[in-house]
């Protein structure tokens, strides 16, 4: 959904239909880190959204061109940034990474997420 809310919206993250949000061929490193996701809702100007994402087991990296709050559902990834500082997040791990973060994920037990991003510019996905 985007645009102003005028009631409260609710999606059971668990087991929520996701679209396909296929990686770019050039960003995959090894394995088949399939990605699916869903918005809940979308700013009508596209800079602030919130829903969930997948991924299945696999390496690829990403370029945060938004900042992203990320609190895992279930899964396990290691992300390391491009200064080499790398952290296994799992199950129920709340955390941030700002906007220019280049990041490696290497996912090692598929991985399911709620998120919350915030951009200057409209995010398409």
């Amino acid at each position: 959904m985007t645009g102003t809310a005028t009631s409260i919206l609710k999606v059971g993250v668990e087991d929520a239909e996701l679209d396909d949000w296929t990686l770019p061929p050039e960003v995959i490193i090894s394995g088949n880190p399939v990605a699916k996701g869903r918005f809940l809702w979308q700013s009508s100007d596209k800079c602030l959204g919130n829903g969930v994402w997948s991924c299945e087991v696999g390496a690829f990296t990403w370029e945060y061109t938004w900042d992203e709050t990320i609190c895992f559902l279930e899964g396990e990834a290691t992300i390391t940034d491009s200064q080499g500082n790398s952290e296994t997040y799992g199950t129920g791990d709340l955390f941030f990474v700002p906007i220019g973060t280049k990041t490696t994920w290497d996912v090692t037990k598929p991985v399911r997420k709620v998120f919350h991003l915030r951009s200057d510019d409209p995010v398409e996905l």
